[in-house]
């Protein structure tokens, strides 16, 4: 990478969502920006160490040996052995050349910004960057063929996905706990009765907009939807015309999510996801209420969960 470019996205990624302390913002004229964690705990040894003992708690069996090596908090994953490496979470003999990738952030869970902060994100969206190796490491998907052959066919209440193995025994669970908790939530069969037989697990891909590797791409992340959305908003790209930064409807500014406005899971089933290491993209600044999406290390370093 050019060193324009990555200046370039030095800067963007100082735009990006912030983690489990809490959102530094500041003011640029009549708009707000938060400050990536990245650049927040740039000299923060202790901050660090935290983040690496949360991919320990929140991947037990992959996630190894914290320690403290060459100036540096590190970790085993899957048996290779990751730096934190000013953020970029790095193998080691990648770990010198750390100036040539973009650091991770660890954003805050849920969202807590308001509806004006977040028409702003709609506008000028920016995301949690980082290389991929990490989650490569984590799930053994260095490549398309490597991601595919640790994929299995899942259903998960009616509808049909790919998931990766490792996700599996979760989703059953969470699957489990829904339908029990379905036995005396009418609100809960509604949104199963709704729910579209195909659903949308594992696919090698990017995030759209961008050239970082959607967790679609490992199998961790899945999108619900039903069979009619019946005009509700869903994914904030979606929610865009040509003419607007936003879709606006009868309800009133889209970035206020409601029932009347939305597609929205209910509450006792987003809990259920949360109480078992995924997140909900309808809790995320760029709004995205079809997708749950495995991290666990995300809701620990939040303080959203006592996994």
């Amino acid at each position: 990478m050019q060193i324009n470019q990555l200046l370039k996205c030095l800067i963007l990624s100082a735009f990006a969502l912030c983690f489990f302390s809490g959102c530094l913002t500041r003011e640029t004229g009549q708009e707000w920006v938060p400050v990536a964690s990245t650049v927040r705990i740039a000299g923060d040894l202790e901050a660090q160490h935290r983040i690496l003992l949360a991919f320990e708690q929140g991947y037990p069996d992959k996630v190894s040996s914290i320690n403290f090596i060459n100036n540096d908090w590190t970790m085993l994953v899957n048996g290779v052995r990751f730096y934190y490496a000013h953020g970029r979470f790095l193998p080691e003999i990648l770990r010198e050349k750390w100036r040539d990738y973009l650091p991770y952030d660890f954003y805050d869970y849920p969202w807590k910004g308001t509806d004006a902060q977040r028409l702003i994100f709609t506008r000028n969206p920016v995301y949690s960057v980082g290389s991929s190796f990490l989650f490569d490491a984590l799930y053994s998907s260095t490549t398309e063929s490597e991601g595919r052959a640790l994929q299995v066919k899942f259903s998960f209440l009616g509808v049909s996905l790919m998931i990766h193995q490792d996700v599996e025994p979760i989703l059953e669970l969470i699957r489990d706990k829904i339908e029990i908790a379905a036995l005396t939530d009418p609100s809960i069969n509604e949104w199963i009765d709704e729910l579209d037989t195909e659903g949308y697990g594992w696919a090698w891909r990017a995030i759209a907009g961008t050239n970082r590797r959607s967790n679609h791409s490992y199998g961790i992340a899945i999108d619900l939807l039903p069979e009619d959305l019946r005009g509700r908003l869903t994914y904030w790209r979606w929610n865009q015309t040509a003419d607007q930064p936003t879709r606006r409807t009868r309800a009133g500014n889209n970035n206020a999510i409601n029932r009347e406005t939305y597609y929205l899971p209910p509450d006792a089933v987003i809990k259920i996801f949360e109480d078992h290491g995924f997140i909900w993209g309808g809790n995320w600044a760029l709004i995205d209420t079809m997708h749950f999406e495995y991290r666990p290390e995300i809701l620990l370093l939040s303080g959203s969960n006592k996994k």
